[in-house]
């Protein structure tokens, strides 16, 4: 029997899986190592995360059905307990999932997955240790089409602390655990549910619908955003994790050409979804000029009180990404067999429909953006 090890089970992601594979019932057991006090305080936050995606008796039924392990990933491997030992797969999830530079980024996402790489090490039954990290390891100069062979690089240039520390983790997993059945998966933007929406989480959707009501991008219309919504990326991830055979060992979990968004069409999506004048005119702007987004954002949101400033400073980051006009080739994972996700356009109105106000939906990222930033547009780079 699969013996599968989660980290990250209460989030957005890790708690796409967990629905979809106890709603399956595949037989395999779910042990979730979770940061709580006990293992029923632990059974809460997941099955809090489950509810996001059912209702909440179905989500207590569902918890009933995983193993419970306190405690943190970045102590794994002086982790001894018992039910550790017969894992045959390890699904890594979990990370610190905030841009701002400091050292508790590197810490967690690098340090804490190596440490979670020991403990693997003691696990006679293992069979694949997939390791999710991020496509955007490939910086602000990467080619408009990224392929997963080019990167992690030492001379890639970062936006965010995030990418730079999950950049490392990559590099450090190849350079010294050659000997465990390592696999990455790289998602590229995760956005919404193609079938409830924002429901399970508003995440990124927020900053989209606040760029159509700003009317304004720093990028042209055939620009890519390169979105996949969470219910395709569980699947294609659980699919990696468990498929006996697999041709290589990094895989975009990204739209690639075929799905990738192209802001042209997503106009369109929002203009079917929320009819206008027609016409949704959009402005093009430079990100080096603060002052304009600034006196706009005020204007449509206003800019009374902490929390719209935060928005601001995050609405500004994601621009930053938005202009890089990047795409993530996706050839390797449709030879697996997976099927290519919907586009955003075709999940859109899904998203739209019954959708919170903008500024309620940013609660979802708000943590992520509560360090003052660095200047957009000042690189960091990554350390060979």
């Amino acid at each position: 029997m699969q013996r599968i090890l989660l980290t990250g089970a209460t989030g957005l992601i890790g708690g796409a899986v967990l629905h979809q594979a106890l709603e399956r019932d595949d037989a395999a057991q779910w042990i979730c190592l979770v940061r709580c006090a006990s293992v029923d305080q632990g059974r809460q936050r997941v099955a809090a995360r489950l509810a996001r995606f059912t209702d909440p008796f179905t989500a207590q039924r569902l918890a009933r059905k995983v193993e419970i392990v306190p405690g943190d990933f970045t102590r794994a491997d002086l982790d001894m307990d018992p039910r550790l030992h017969d894992v045959t797969h390890v699904l890594h999830l979990a990370a610190d999932t905030s841009w701002w530079g400091d050292e508790r980024i590197h810490r967690t996402n690098h340090d804490g997955t190596l440490a979670l790489a020991r403990r693997a090490r003691a696990m006679p039954h293992l069979k694949r240790f997939l390791h999710v990290g991020t496509a955007m390891i490939c910086g602000a100069e990467a080619p408009s089409l990224v392929r997963e062979e080019a990167y992690p690089h030492p001379s890639a240039k970062h936006l965010v602390a995030y990418t730079l520390s999950k950049a490392a983790a990559e590099t450090s997993l190849a350079e010294q655990f050659a000997d465990l059945p390592i696999v990455v998966a790289r998602p590229s933007i995760v956005v919404g549910h193609s079938k409830l929406g924002a429901a399970p989480s508003s995440s990124i959707l927020w900053v989209i619908r606040a760029a159509d009501r700003l009317r304004m991008k720093p990028c042209g219309p055939d620009s890519a955003v390169d979105i996949v919504p969470a219910d395709w990326v569980a699947e294609t991830l659980h699919g990696l994790l468990v498929k006996p055979d697999l041709k290589h060992r990094l895989y975009h979990i990204s739209g690639g050409e075929r799905s990738s968004t192209r802001w042209r069409d997503l106009i369109q999506a929002f203009e079917a979804a929320e009819p206008s004048d027609g016409v949704r005119a959009f402005t093009r702007f430079d990100l080096a000029d603060r002052a304009s987004l600034r006196k706009r954002f005020a204007e449509v949101f206003g800019l009374d009180g902490a929390l719209k400033q935060v928005m601001l400073r995050a609405t500004r980051a994601y621009y930053a990404f938005c202009a890089l006009d990047l795409t993530f080739a996706n050839d390797r994972l449709l030879a697996e067999g997976f099927a290519p996700p919907p586009s955003l356009p075709e999940y859109l109105a899904t998203c739209l429909d019954g959708a919170s106000e903008i500024i309620d939906q940013f609660a979802d990222d708000m943590e992520m953006f509560a360090t003052p930033t660095p200047a957009i547009g000042q690189p960091m780079t990554v350390s060979a």
